[in-house]
């Protein structure tokens, strides 16, 4: 359905450009006559569209002068896909973890700097942490940010820091690079994360990496706990059950370290 033409936050030139997009869920390759037919439009504006989406990569042109689908028109969709996969097939292994220990468990990824929770399924104690896909979360102050930027680069952890800062949240706030760094350190050499009560007074929390077809960490699974129920002992009691989720996630994402372990 088209947007009526009295919304005025519509762009009318970005709209034109995803349809553009959207024709080639329908053919793999389209001419700038079989577009402006198609879409009904002015070829001259048509093809100044066809020419932003080819600089940006969203298109590209075949032998033939046809345009098809670009280099970063398909890595769009495989992200999408890769995502999707990830969110449902995490969802069995968190839905037995959160039966067998009734707190809840979630998987996220790291995204702009921040943690965004693809897939969730609470305790069921009373009193336990809520979350909902979507939500997002400083990774500095959580343990599945921290985890998954423990495998960053130090650059790209940099220009996390220069972007979003490192705002205290709670008195266990991480809020100085070296003092990140000396965690990040740490966490690569453990392989898991926590969260002590950094992110929510009177919640903590563990993580371990879920790795993708190249063996890299590319998301993170954890389970959250009022303090009161996770002291030192449940934490070591349920670290093992965490990692191994995590590792049946990679398994079922193709990851070649899960194999080897």
């Amino acid at each position: 359905m088209a947007p009526s033409a009295k919304d005025p936050y519509h762009l009318a030139s970005l709209h034109r450009g995803l349809e553009v997009i959207g024709c080639f869920s329908r053919r793999p390759s389209w001419s700038l006559a079989e577009l402006a037919a198609e879409l009904g439009q002015n070829k001259a504006t048509l093809f100044r569209v066809l020419h932003t989406l080819e600089a940006a990569g969203f298109l590209a042109k075949d032998g033939n002068g046809r345009h098809v689908p670009g280099l970063a028109l398909h890595a769009l969709g495989n992200a999408a896909v890769r995502q999707e996969q990830l969110r449902w097939q995490s969802l069995p292994p968190i839905q037995a973890l959160a039966e067998e220990t009734g707190e809840t468990v979630h998987v996220g990824i790291l995204h702009e700097g921040e943690v965004v929770t693809v897939q969730v399924v609470e305790g069921t104690h009373a009193v336990r942490m809520h979350s909902r896909v979507g939500k997002r979360s400083p990774a500095h102050a959580s343990a599945l940010g921290k985890l998954l930027m423990a495998y960053l680069p130090d650059a790209e952890v940099e220009a996390i820091i220069a972007r979003h800062g490192l705002p205290a949240f709670t008195p266990a706030t991480i809020t100085t690079a070296e003092a990140l760094r000396e965690a990040l350190h740490q966490i690569r050499q453990q392989g898991w994360a926590p969260d002590a009560e950094e992110i929510e007074p009177g919640l903590r929390c563990l993580a371990a990496p879920i790795t993708d077809q190249s063996g890299r960490p590319s998301a993170a699974l954890g389970i959250s706990a009022p303090a009161s129920r996770m002291d030192e002992a449940r934490r070591a009691a349920l670290l093992p059950r965490v990692k191994a989720a995590a590792l049946q996630v990679s398994r079922m994402l193709g990851s070649p370290s899960a194999a080897a372990a």
